[in-house]
């Protein structure tokens, strides 16, 4: 059986405003390392340029590669780069938003080609000491969409990233290299300095909720609050807003641990999110539990011992932690049987969770 473990976790992030985005800069390589600033955008972009553990480059038509020195170790060497810098004109500041890179390695040698496999791209804001994102790469060209912390919100003067390339295989007649073929950021250059705002966000669980209350600083007034959940971490979905400082999710999916942010949305468009909080929900012992399921057609009936009479919901999720059927039901203390019907569902794993009286239970069944 499960109930929530009860502990609190906060999480605190600093924003500067941010009212949509366009091509600040960038880098296709036609036979160039030099940026090209976008329309409207008050920056410079430097030359790309490679670390001092890259043994050669060239350009191949649109494309452009360091060859040898990428590493063939799982971590990434220092000084096996491409670096790109954008830095704001006077009187601006620097909203940048999303680094989108172009990136593959080489083509040449048997199998599926030669050079670095794996990607990390980091940025002078903490002395590229930690990954923004990384990936993995082929002999075929991706195209990735890094989205930039916070910290990108508000920068006065210059900020550099590196795309390191590592984990470097090279095969039968193959070159150890890293090719790109295009290189953009996507943000804003505002004029002054951006105003800081604050955004505190705890999250509380306690037996059927979690009671989620922010703290929200420098925001204008009517700005609503929508709450955010996810069950991996990436991919959120809202699930209520609210014009004052709390809310309470009383509609979980029965998975390990669900993720919460809240989103700041303002009237004059602009939005900042707080930093992602994460709840657990771990197994103890309890006195109300699903004995068993069995699902056949669109029929199932569920074996519950009740602990104590009174409303209770079964709810189904599938395992991704998506909502798909919810009903209130009254049972009586002690094991009782309850049929319901759930109709046409694919087969699969499918997760039963009983929320009532203070307590919670879930249990997978295959339908």
């Amino acid at each position: 059986m499960k109930t929530l473990f009860i502990f609190t976790v906060i999480g605190l992030l600093l924003l500067g405003h941010a009212d949509g985005q366009t091509t600040v800069a960038t880098w296709s390589f036609n036979g160039t390392t030099a940026g090209t600033v976008g329309s409207g955008a008050h920056l410079t972009a430097a030359n790309v340029t490679v670390g001092s553990d890259i043994g050669s480059t060239a350009f191949n038509g649109a494309e452009y590669y360091g060859q040898d020195g990428w590493p063939t170790t799982t971590t990434l060497d220092a000084n096996a780069y491409f670096q790109f810098s954008v830095t704001a004109n006077s009187g601006y500041s620097l909203v940048l938003n999303t680094v989108n890179l172009t990136i593959r390695h080489s083509n040449t040698g048997s199998g599926a080609g030669s050079g670095a496999q794996s990607w990390s791209l980091r940025s002078s804001l903490d002395g590229f000491a930690s990954d923004i994102q990384t990936g993995t790469m082929t002999e075929n060209y991706g195209t990735v969409a890094v989205t930039l912390p916070a910290a990108f919100q508000s920068i006065p003067s210059t900020v550099s990233f590196r795309l390191f390339g590592y984990n470097s295989l090279t095969t039968t007649g193959g070159f150890n290299r890293f090719v790109t073929d295009n290189i953009n950021i996507q943000g804003q250059t505002p004029s002054g300095v951006l105003a800081v705002q604050s955004l505190t966000l705890s999250a509380t669980p306690a037996a059927g909720v979690v009671d989620l209350q922010w703290q929200a600083e420098g925001f204008a007034e009517g700005t609503d609050f929508i709450v955010e959940r996810s069950v991996d971490g990436s991919s959120f979905t809202d699930i209520g807003q609210a014009s004052s400082d709390r809310y309470q999710d009383v509609s979980m999916p029965a998975v390990s641990n669900l993720f919460y942010r809240v989103r700041a949305q303002q009237q004059d468009g602009i939005t900042a999110w707080s930093s992602t909080v994460v709840v657990s929900l771990v197994s103890v012992t309890g006195q109300s539990a699903i004995l068993g399921v069995a699902a056949a057609g669109g029929e199932m009936k569920t074996f519950l011992h009740v602990a104590a009479t009174g409303t209770y919901q079964l709810s189904i999720w599938s395992e991704n932690g998506q909502l798909l059927y919810r009903q209130e039901v009254q049972e009586q203390e002690g094991d009782q049987v309850t049929e319901i019907s759930i109709g046409a569902r694919p087969h699969g794993v499918y997760i039963l969770s009983l929320l009532g009286r203070g307590m919670r239970s879930s249990r997978e069944f295959i339908f």
